[in-house]
């Protein structure tokens, strides 16, 4: 494969779970809905600002693949599904190979 093979544009959102069951619970609601193709998991531990304090907490890191159609009623979904007060919702397009694309498209 060469770079010209990666123009087909997904879409990679990120949030973060308290832990691994309120992940995996998020992520079959976005799947069960046929809203995404895929969600990755990854243990990592966060610092951040809560209310005043520096806080350390551990976490599981959702990767959610979707394709651009479906950007917006899944940020929508992770808010209104959640278990944060205010959930970590990032998303940035990515360049895939046409068989990964047609694949998250095929969803």
């Amino acid at each position: 494969m060469t770079l010209s093979d990666f123009n087909q544009e997904i879409y990679i959102l990120i949030t973060t779970e308290v832990d691994k069951k309120n992940a995996s619970k998020l992520a079959h609601l976005l799947l069960k809905e046929k809203l995404i193709p895929c969600v990755s998991f990854k243990d990592i531990e966060s610092t951040f600002w809560w209310k005043g304090n520096i806080t350390q907490s551990k976490e599981v890191q959702l990767m959610i693949k979707c394709k651009k159609e479906n950007i917006n009623i899944v940020c929508n979904k992770i808010s209104l599904w959640h278990s944060y007060e205010l959930p970590e919702i990032i998303y940035f397009r990515v360049s895939a190979n046409k068989n990964y694309y047609d694949w998250v498209n095929s969803i």
